[in-house]
């Protein structure tokens, strides 16, 4: 029996699921060519009921381009380096007090490295480790989010562009989240990587909206997490304009992804806005992911040339 293509959630606007693809079927051009169309045009495939191992994560993450290795040495995968292990427990990732609860795992609305010059194109996540409450993945469409604005704001974006910086700690960035974030627990990677974030990640500047490639179809590219400010706008007028950017962003419509074994997932990283909620303080939660190369060539850095 072959595998099927569903729509993920009535009324959402974006996504597909996939049940049931083998190893076998992406030897296939019709399907990989389907696949990499749903990817494009719907933004976030959820695939279910495969077999799920990092090679067939590997293979299936190649359909939709060339991996690249990430930019942070402290999440790849040693045994395989196409891969990083995304840790949340409390002595890697740190304990956070979100809202009046401990937790692990919470990161804010973000796109994925944001805080370099050349965004990669997408990602394929896999859950290794669940935990018993909380970590659930979820996903704003930011082709949605841009047709969501009113026209006079639509206007007053145009050409703007947003300055950002890789931040360590979830309740660190201006705008990555309303929610009350307290630091119980400093870990390992905010650790290790924070002194040096000026030195290894400079400030980079991308635009607030962009026109997607494939579609013509344009994107609110706004990530909270990380967003310092509009560029030659750092004062109290670019800041609220900014505040209403990120307001109408986490407004727009959310798929909030509940894992379960044996599932992956799928996005258009130059699309899709995604966040983690925070997970049960006394488990650990072990997530693998690849990252699919490409640069939609609008990013540099804020002072000096492009990223080699």
């Amino acid at each position: 029996m072959g595998y099927s293509v569903e729509t993920l959630r009535e009324g959402l606007g974006f996504g597909k699921q996939v049940v049931g693809l083998a190893r076998q079927d992406i030897d296939r051009e019709a399907v990989r060519a389907e696949l990499r169309d749903h990817w494009i045009r719907d933004g976030l495939v959820v695939f279910r009921g495969s077999e799920v191992t990092p090679e067939f994560q590997i293979a299936l993450s190649r359909v939709f381009g060339e991996l690249e290795v990430h930019p942070i040495p402290e999440l790849r995968s040693a045994d395989h380096p196409e891969l990083i292990t995304l840790v949340s427990d409390k002595d890697k990732e740190g304990l956070f007090e979100v809202d009046g609860v401990e937790s692990v795992a919470f990161l804010p609305w973000h796109s994925d490295l944001i805080f370099v010059d050349s965004i990669n194109h997408g990602g394929l996540l896999t859950a290794k480790t669940i935990a018993s409450w909380g970590g659930q993945t979820g996903f704003i469409d930011q082709v949605q989010a841009y047709e969501l604005l009113p026209e006079t704001l639509k206007a007053e974006i145009e050409g703007l562009e947003i300055v950002y910086q890789l931040c360590v700690n979830p309740g660190g960035s201006r705008y990555g989240t309303r929610s009350r974030v307290r630091t119980i627990l400093t870990g390992d990677f905010e650790k290790s990587v924070g002194p040096r974030l000026d030195a290894d990640y400079p400030p980079v500047v991308h635009p607030v909206v962009f026109v997607q490639p494939d579609t013509g179809r344009k994107v609110l590219n706004v990530s909270p997490f990380g967003a310092l400010h509009i560029l030659g706008h750092d004062d109290e007028a670019g800041h609220a304009l900014l505040g209403r950017l990120v307001d109408h962003l986490t407004a727009c419509p959310a798929y909030f992804h509940q894992w379960q074994p044996s599932e992956m997932l799928l996005w258009d990283n130059w699309r899709m806005a995604h966040c983690v909620t925070g997970a049960a303080p006394n488990e650990v939660r072990i997530m693998e992911r690849t990252t699919i190369m490409g640069d939609y060539g609008l990013g540099r850095r804020l002072h000096g040339r492009k990223a080699a």
